[in-house]
């Protein structure tokens, strides 16, 4: 087929622009975090964002690459979410979001492709599918963590570690303030349960 005239040119512009979303909110979230002196929830959401954009530009070279000299204007029809919220609120939109690109939106888009006769960019999508269902699960960890207040609180203890200078102790919660280089307990290292994408 074609490129220039399939649905996975139109596809791929799709995901390009989703992906870039998804990079510009996740700063903007970072940016609530910093705020709130969470600076490793920070850290998390700025190392999605880059994670975003760097999707959204191998779905920007597939175009560049198929398409000899670029395309003037692709036209698409296409939706994508525009809530707002704290940063609670937003951790759960996105987790929402997430998923659902790894369930659905990019595997049908990896069906299309393969359909199409583009075997290496269904491949491509299947595996950035991979990549937004960890982001899912590190978000909906977020989330909880936040929403329950157990950031960091834990029912057994736990080791705690400083982002800032390393230090590290054991309790059922992390320190307000550093005991050897005072940063805020937002430098206090989150454990993520089973982050494959390690995130952190």
């Amino acid at each position: 087929m074609d490129f220039k005239n399939s649905e996975t040119l139109k596809n791929l512009t799709r995901s390009f622009a989703a992906e870039c979303q998804d990079g510009a909110k996740y700063q903007y979230m970072a940016d609530m975090a910093t705020q709130q002196k969470l600076s490793n929830v920070s850290t998390i959401l700025k190392q999605l964002a880059t994670n975003e954009m760097a999707h959204g530009k191998v779905f920007y070279d597939y175009i560049s690459t198929q398409c000899a000299g670029g395309v003037e204007m692709v036209e698409i029809k296409a939706t994508y979410p525009m809530q707002n919220g704290n940063l609670v609120d937003m951790l759960k939109v996105k987790a929402e979001n997430e998923q659902r690109q790894a369930d659905s939106v990019y595997p049908a888009f990896a069906k299309t492709a393969k359909k199409e006769g583009f075997d290496d960019i269904a491949e491509k999508y299947l595996e950035i599918a991979k990549i937004e269902a960890c982001h899912a699960d590190v978000l909906n960890q977020l989330y909880q963590f936040l929403s329950n207040n157990t950031l960091y609180n834990s029912e057994q203890p736990q080791k705690w570690k400083c982002l800032n200078c390393g230090h590290e102790g054991t309790s059922k919660k992390a320190w307000k303030k550093c005991p050897i280089c005072s940063m805020d307990q937002g430098y206090v290292k989150i454990s993520l349960r089973g982050n494959p994408c390690d995130c952190e």
